[in-house]
Formats: C-alpha cells, structure tokens, sequence
C-alpha cells in the first residue's frame, strides 16, 4: 500500500508539474501576444511610428501586470470560481478578447461591447485580475481608436459595475438582477456619451447605437454565463457529487478496510450536511470532509501526512484539503466552522456510538447529552481560535439533537 501511495503522489507531481508549465506557457503567451496585436493593428491603422511604440509600451506594462496577476493566483489559489484554476479558459477569452479589441475601432464608439469583456475576464480569474484585464484591453482599442480620455472611463465605470454584481454568483445561479443593473448601468454611461455630450440637436436617433449596444451586450452575456455554467459551475456540483458518492472508489476501500470506520464516515457525514446547512455554510463542503476525515487509515494510519497523500492523488478540492488540514494537522488551530461542524458531529457520532455499543437498548436524552459533549469540547479550547458564535454553536446543538431518529441507525 505505501508503495502504491508514493507511485500515486508521484503521478500527480509529475502531472502538476506539466500542468504548471503550460500554464506558465500561457501566462507569457498572452504577455507577448498582446504587444504583437496591438502593435500589428496601430501599423495597419497608420499610426505614427511615436504612437506605435507608446501603444507598445502602454500594452506591454498591462498585459506584463496581467501575467504577474494570474501567477499569483495560481500560486495562491485565488481564482473566484474555478477552483482547479484553468488557465486556459482564461488565456482563449483573453484571445478573443484581444482580437475584439483591434477591431473595434472599426465601429462607432458607442458601440464596443466590454462590460461583457470585463465580467467574463473576471469569471475565469478574479475580480482584480478582470479588472486590469479588461483595463488593458480597452486601453488598446482607445489608443488606436484615437478617441477622447472619457471614452475609456465610460467603458470602465460599466465594466466595473458588471464585475461588482456578477462577482457574487453562486450555486442558485440568479443572474436576472446583476444583469438588469449593469445593462442599466451601461445603458446610462453610453447615454452620456452619446446623448449629452454630442454637438447635436436632440433625437430620439442618439439612442440607436446605445440600444444596439444593450442588445449586443445581452446576448454576449447570456452566451459567456452558459459557457462559464456548463464549464465551471456545472463542474463544481458534479465535482462534490462523485467524492460525497458513498459508493466513491476510496469510501469502498474504507468500508473493505474497516467496516466500522466507513458506518461512521457515513454518519459524520450525514451530520455535517444538517449542521452545515443549518448555518448557511456549504453543506457539500461539509459532507467531504465528514466523509474523509478518517481515510488516512487505508494507508495504515489517519495522520495528516496520509490524508493529504490521498487527496492530492485523487485532485479533491482545495476547500476540502485546508478543512481537513486543520482538523486533523495538530500544528494547525480549528478556525473555520466547517471544520468546527466537523469536530462537533466526528465526537457526537462517536460518543452515541459508543453508548449503543454498551447497550444497543439503553434510551438517550440526546438533547441533554449533545449539549454535555458539545460543552466539554469548548471547555478544552479546542475551538478557542475558531470564528463561530455561541449562538451558531447552540443552532449545531439543537439540528444534532432533532436527529434522535437518525441516531437508531447506529445502534
């Protein structure tokens, strides 16, 4: 088995690494491929050889702080909403994005389409990442445009406000009211400019290219966020759904191994889904690492050394890696309450086991014994550094203890 785990964590090293060559690949492609772009189209607009190398200058510092951007998510893992940070899916929106910027300037200034630039720029990375992104590609379109300074802060208080409101997706998905506002919000920015400040008798013409630009927009955004579902949303839940599959390749090694070790990983887990969502937290989240908060014994123990082999072997989520880090590392402190739900429901799940054990018959109080360990476990300080509250901590008692008719199943 240990030789079977060192050959499996070598795989994976050996993966991560070509993994992050190719992403720093990437990094530097978009690094030089944007200089080459916007100095090719300032050539083919005629611009002046002083404006091409300012236009050169200008792109090679964004994109040089673009590059530096994404190495620090993928070194720190600060990627919004792709955990498995893609680079990739964010270097050919980038791609694209480019292209569409040396060719906007083609069309009436009103009618450049970067708000959905900057929200799916920031989708695939972060919201500092989209933002310098963005900034850089419109800077560049701006630049060969030739056009006046408010024509870029226009585009970029819209593209602001799209990262603002698309930056606080989640599982449900509800994207009508962030796309009401920043639709709102372009519409308003590009009335300014084409309505207030044109040297124009009034008509109701001057609305024309801004309407063309909502609809161009809207449908752009409905397309990118079908994308960014199927390819990161989608993933997520599908992700958590294969590992929380009690049937899971590594719980039917467990249930092999010690039978009584995988009853309770199904029970902890079952527990840590109802307290989990009791508090708003990720359930799904929660039920990993009840579920594998003792795999380490398939490899002869359940330090954290064995645990982590496991999971880095088998690419479990960074979320899932850090809660059980700190539950089971005993250099490090329990802080998140994930990993405070998965300490209460571990100890509830195996003091009543232990009872049933004694006497399969005897009769529980269980609100009363819940509150009793869940009380002596804060007693220890064991918990003292984490950033739950007592009145979470009474809600974890109290969905423990409307469990009373679960707990016959580890009689």
């Amino acid at each position: 088995m240990a030789r079977n785990s060192k050959r499996e964590q070598n795989d994976w090293m050996l993966s991560e690494s070509k993994k992050e060559q190719s992403e720093t690949v990437f990094q530097i492609s978009i690094f030089f491929l944007t200089i080459a772009g916007s100095v090719l189209a300032a050539f083919l607009y005629q611009k002046p050889v002083d404006e091409i190398a300012s236009i050169a200058v200008m792109s090679g510092v964004g994109a040089g702080i673009v590059w530096f951007l994404l190495g620090k998510c993928r070194e720190d893992k600060e990627f919004l909403y792709d955990r498995a940070g893609h680079i990739n899916r964010f270097f050919f929106l980038y791609l694209i994005s480019l292209i569409g910027s040396v060719l906007f300037p083609l069309l009436p200034a009103g009618g450049w389409p970067y708000q959905v630039i900057f929200i799916g720029l920031m989708l695939f990375s972060n919201q500092m990442t989209g933002i310098c992104a963005g900034c850089t590609l419109l800077m560049i379109s701006v630049l060969l445009q030739g056009g006046e300074d408010g024509l870029f802060f226009i585009y970029f208080i819209s593209g602001l406000v799209g990262i603002a409101v698309f930056s606080v997706l989640d599982e449900a998905f509800k994207i009508w009211t962030p796309t009401l506002i920043s639709l709102l919000i372009q519409m308003t920015c590009l009335s300014l400019q084409e309505v207030l400040f044109a040297n124009e008798v009034f008509s109701f013409q001057m609305f024309f290219i801004p309407e063309i630009n909502i609809l161009v927009n809207f449908i752009l955004l409905m397309i990118l966020l079908k994308v960014f579902r199927i390819f990161v949303m989608n993933r997520e839940r599908d992700w958590y759904a294969d590992i929380n599959d009690p049937e899971h390749p590594l719980l039917l090694e467990l249930m092999a191994n010690s039978k009584d070790e995988y009853f309770h990983a199904v029970h902890t887990a079952y527990l840590c889904e109802k307290a989990a969502k009791s508090l708003n937290l990720d359930d799904a989240l929660a039920k990993a690492c009840g579920y594998y908060h003792r795999i380490g014994i398939i490899r002869g123990e359940n330090s954290w050394e064995r645990v982590k082999d496991i999971l880095l072997a088998n690419n479990f989520p960074k979320e899932v890696q850090e809660i059980l880090q700190e539950y089971l590392d005993e250099r490090e402190k329990i802080v998140s309450k994930e990993a405070v739900v998965l300490f209460f429901c571990d100890t509830v799940a195996s003091s009543i086991s232990y009872l049933f054990s004694k006497d399969a018959k005897i009769e529980l109080n269980y609100h009363q014994i819940i509150s009793a360990i869940l009380d002596k476990k804060m007693e220890s300080g064991l918990i003292a550094s984490s950033n739950i509250s007592f009145k979470e901590i009474e809600e974890i008692k109290n969905i423990l203890a409307e469990e009373k008719n679960y707990y016959d199943f580890l009689r």
